[in-house]
C-alpha cells in the first residue's frame, strides 16, 4: 500500500496515556499476562481462546504450565471445559486453546492461571445454528501503531453493539522505526525500531502492539476473525517476494515463514489446513442467514504485481488467489446454503480509474482474469447475495461490482457489492482531483472517503446487508468520539448497493456484560511483587552474533543501569542513563565478547532482574 499511498487492581488502573507522552506501560495487575487475552474463530461448539505468560527471569528456558477454564459466568464458577497445557520459547510462550463442549449463540468467560495468578478475564461468543434473524460486526484495517492512537478499537469497545470483530489485514506493520508517516504528536515508537526479518523481530512487533491498551481490550471483550494482507509480512507482497523485501535481507521463504509463524502465534486464528498448517482461508458459518468466506489475497497463490496494463496483468492465466484456493472458494460458494455470502478480504475488488487508467496493480485491477472468473461464476451459477468486504486501501468505499453490461444509473449488470473499511491509523489516499472526480470517473462507486479513519459496523438480517461508515474526530489524543458518515445497502436477491438515509440499529440481545479488565485479586498477594521496577519482556536474538536487543518495562522514571557480565561474573559491558517510565528497547554490541553464556543485568531504585544470554 504504501508505494501508492502520498491492586493493585483494587486501586485506579494507571492512566496509559502521560501528557505528551503516549509511551505504554505495563499494567502491574496482569502480571505475567501483560498481554492480555484475545479469543477468535468462533464455531457453534467451539472458540479459540489466546494468552501469552511473560516468563520471569528464571523461565527463559523453561516451560510453563498454565491452566485454563472457560465458563458462563465472570464468578468463573460454573464451568464448561478447562484444561492444562504448557508452554516455552519455541512458541514465545503464546497460549492457545480450541476449547471446546460449547453451546451455539452463546456469551462465555474464560481466563488462564500460571505462575500462580490468573490472568483477565476474556468474553466471547460462539456462533449460532438453524434460523438466525440478525448479524452485525465491527469491520476494522490498517493499524499503523506509529501513526497514531488506536481510537478506532477504543471507539469499538464503547459502542459493544456488534457481535464479533473482522479484521482484514495490515494488524501490524513492518517497518523500521519511522519508516512509514510517524505521527510526531503522538510520537509512539514500535518495538523493534528495526525493519522486521526475523522470527523475534516479528514476534516483538506483535508484543510492542498487543500492549496497546485499547487493542489489549477490544480482544478482551469481542472474538476476532482475521486475516494477514501484506504487511504481517512486507509492502506489496505476492507469493516469491515483495517489494519491500532485498536480496541482502535473506531469503523470502524464510521472512515468509517467519511472518506466518509470528502471526499464528500471537493472534486467535484457528489451523485449519491439511498441508499448508498456515493456512488462513476458511468458513465462519453464522446458522443459515451468512457463511464468512475469509481469502488469502495476498500470498498463497498470488502473481508478482505488474501494474494494470500490459500483455502480462491481461494474461487469461494470472492469478490472484491460486488454482487450490480459488477451487475451494468455487466449491464453498456452490454448496453454501446460507442466504448471505459475505466474502473477507484484503484488497479492492471494484475497479479504480484514474484518467482512465487503472490506480493500482496491487489490487484486483492487476489481475483482471481472476476477478472475470469470480464473477462468472456467481452469475453463471445463478448465486445470490455476495457481498466482499475489504481492507488494505486506508478509506472508506461503498462499490458495485461492474460487470461488462454494468449500468451505473440501475445497478443492473453489477456481480455484486462490496464495502470497504477505512484504516485505524494508516494514512489516507492522495488522488488527483479528489473523492467527487473519482465518483465521476467510475460510475459503479457510490462512496468514498480518501482520508478519514475509522471503521464500519456491518447489519446483516434477513431483508438486506448494511454498510454504516463512522469516522474518528482524532488519531492524535485518546478519544472515542466518531462521526456517522453514510449508509448503502444492498437488498436481498438484488446484485447493487442502494443509499440508506441511517444507521441500522443493533438488536437488544447484542448486548451482554462485559468481563472484568483485571484479573480476579484473591491471587494478588504481594504488593511489591505487583509494582517490581523492571520488567524483561524480551531478550533477542538469543542466541546471538553480533547484538543483543532488550525490550524491558520500566515503571517509574529514574535511573537504570544495565550491565553484562561474563560467567566468571567480569563486566564485559556498563550503562547508565534516567530512562522515562514505560516500555523501552535498549541495544548492546555483542561483537566484541568472546563466544560464551553471559548475563544482562538491570537494576532500577534498588530492585534488580538478570537473564541469561548465548554469544556464538
Amino acid at each position: 500500500m504504501k508505494n501508492f499511498l502520498i491492586l493493585i487492581c483494587f486501586f485506579l488502573v494507571k492512566d496509559l496515556y502521560q501528557q505528551n507522552n503516549h509511551k505504554i506501560t505495563l499494567q502491574p495487575c496482569l502480571k505475567p499476562f501483560y498481554h492480555g487475552v484475545a479469543s477468535g474463530d468462533p464455531m457453534p461448539n467451539r472458540v479459540i481462546i489466546w494468552t501469552r505468560v511473560t516468563p520471569d527471569t528464571n523461565q527463559i528456558n523453561q516451560s510453563i504450565l498454565v491452566d485454563w477454564k472457560i465458563a458462563t459466568d465472570t464468578g468463573m464458577v460454573n464451568v464448561i471445559n478447562q484444561g492444562t497445557l504448557l508452554t516455552d520459547s519455541t512458541k514465545d510462550f503464546t497460549v492457545k486453546v480450541d476449547a471446546t463442549g460449547l453451546n451455539p449463540n452463546t456469551f462465555y468467560f474464560y481466563e488462564f492461571k500460571a505462575n500462580g495468578k490468573y490472568s483477565p478475564r476474556g468474553r466471547t461468543k460462539t456462533t449460532p445454528v438453524g434460523a438466525v434473524d440478525s448479524l452485525r460486526f465491527a469491520l476494522v484495517s490498517c493499524a499503523n501503531f506509529e501513526a497514531g492512537l488506536f481510537n478506532s478499537y477504543a471507539s469499538l469497545l464503547a459502542r459493544q453493539d456488534f457481535d464479533a470483530v473482522i479484521a482484514l489485514g495490515d494488524y501490524i506493520y513492518e517497518y523500521n522505526s519511522g519508516g512509514y508517516a510517524p505521527n510526531t504528536i503522538v510520537n509512539r515508537q514500535w518495538a523493534p525500531t528495526n525493519e522486521i526479518l526475523s522470527i523475534a523481530d516479528y514476534r516483538m512487533r506483535y508484543s510492542s502492539y498487543r500492549l496497546d491498551l485499547d487493542l489489549q481490550r477490544l480482544h478482551q471483550q469481542f472474538p476476532f476473525i482475521i486475516v494477514y494482507d501484506d504487511h504481517e509480512f512486507a509492502n506489496d507482497s505476492w507469493m516469491n517476494g515483495a517489494q519491500n523485501h532485498q536480496a541482502n535481507e535473506g531469503p523470502w521463504n524464510a521472512r515468509k515463514q517467519n511472518a506466518k509463524e509470528a502471526f499464528f502465534e500471537w493472534l486467535p486464528i484457528r489451523k485449519t489446513g491439511t498441508i499448508d498448517p498456515y493456512q488462513i482461508y476458511r468458513t465462519i458459518k453464522y446458522g443459515n442467514l451468512m457463511d464468512l468466506i475469509m481469502l488469502d489475497t495476498r500470498i498463497v497463490g498470488r502473481d508478482l504485481q505488474a501494474g494494470t496494463s500490459g500483455a502480462t496483468v491481461t494474461s487469461p492465466t494470472r492469478q490472484l488467489m491460486g488454482t487450490t484456493q480459488f477451487n475451494w472458494w468455487k466449491n464453498k460458494m456452490d454448496s453454501s446454503t446460507a442466504q448471505w455470502k459475505v466474502l473477507g478480504q484484503q484488497v479492492m475488488m471494484a475497479p479504480l480509474q484514474v484518467f482512465g487508467n487503472g490506480f493500482n496493480g496491487d489490487q484486483w485491477d492487476g489481475y483482471p482474469a481472476e476477478r472475470d472468473r469470480i464473477y462468472n461464476h456467481v452469475l453463471t451459477n445463478n448465486i445470490s447475495n455476495m457481498v466482499v468486504i475489504t481492507g488494505d486501501i486506508h478509506s472508506s468505499w461503498a462499490n458495485d461490482l461492474p460487470t461488462a453490461s454494468y449500468n451505473s444509473s440501475t445497478g443492473g449488470g453489477s456481480a455484486g457489492v462490496e464495502f470497504v473499511t477505512p484504516s485505524v491509523t494508516s494514512p489516507g489516499l492522495s488522488i488527483p482531483l479528489g473523492a467527487s472526480a473519482i465518483m465521476a470517473a467510475n460510475g459503479h462507486i457510490k462512496y468514498t472517503n480518501l482520508t478519514a479513519h475509522g471503521y464500519v459496523i456491518m447489519d446483516i438480517n434477513q431483508n438486506r446487508t448494511q454498510a454504516d461508515w463512522y469516522h474518528l474526530t482524532t488519531v492524535d489524543n485518546p478519544s472515542t468520539a466518531y462521526t456517522y458518515a453514510t449508509s448503502f445497502k444492498v437488498n436481498n436477491y438484488q446484485r447493487n448497493l442502494n443509499p440508506v438515509a441511517s444507521a441500522s440499529l443493533p438488536r437488544q440481545s447484542i448486548y451482554y456484560i462485559n468481563a472484568p479488565l483485571c484479573p480476579r485479586p484473591p491471587l494478588i498477594t504481594v504488593l511489591n511483587d505487583m509494582y517490581k521496577e523492571s520488567v524483561f519482556l524480551s531478550v533477542y536474538p538469543n542466541p546471538t552474533m553480533d547484538y543483543v536487543t532488550l525490550q524491558f518495562n520500566n515503571s517509574t522514571n529514574g535511573k537504570v543501569n544495565i550491565s553484562v557480565c561474563d560467567i566468571a561474573g567480569k563486566i564485559v559491558y556498563n550503562y547508565s542513563e534516567i530512562i522515562e517510565q514505560g516500555i523501552n528497547k535498549h541495544y548492546i554490541n555483542s561483537m566484541p565478547f568472546n563466544k560464551g553464556i553471559y548475563f544482562i543485568k538491570i537494576e532500577t531504585l534498588g530492585n534488580s532482574e538478570t537473564i541469561k544470554f548465548v554469544k556464538q
